[in-house]
């Protein structure tokens, strides 16, 4: 299944917003992002888990068919947190959807990259360091 990128960026932002100590099962999360499907969703979910971005808990009882929608999530993880940080704003996540052409066809993996890339430009300008300075962070 091919990632959305739009709603793997929505899912990040809206699990930053869990309270501590909090939990949000991923039908509530779907119905704070709509706009996508339960499928994509549930799928990014499940590749961010994996992937420690973000905690998963599994429900304590499997008594119905509709197991994955009532997992809950707990939070971001450090590596969620440092990774949002590349494409919270919205003004890099539009520039990045304008540039690049095939947009939808890259991995969100490759825009966390590409992401990363731009934030370190805009951070050697900002500073205006020699070229020997340059910062050059991977933020995961």
């Amino acid at each position: 299944m091919k990632i959305n990128n739009n709603c793997a960026r929505k899912i990040l932002l809206e699990v930053e917003k869990i309270p501590n100590g909090e939990t949000l099962t991923v039908a509530k999360l779907h119905e704070k992002i709509s706009e996508f499907t339960i499928e994509d969703v549930l799928f990014i979910v499940t590749l961010f888990n994996k992937e420690h971005y973000l905690t998963v808990l599994d429900k304590v009882s499997y008594d119905d068919n509709d197991v994955f929608r009532d997992h809950k999530i707990k939070c971001l993880t450090e590596k969620g947190y440092k990774t949002l940080d590349l494409i919270r704003n919205g003004d890099i996540w539009n520039l990045m959807m304008e540039k690049i052409n095939n947009f939808d066809e890259l991995s969100i993996f490759t825009i966390f990259n590409i992401a990363n890339k731009i934030i370190n430009v805009r951070h050697n300008e900002l500073f205006d360091l020699p070229k020997d300075l340059l910062i050059e962070n991977i933020r995961w």
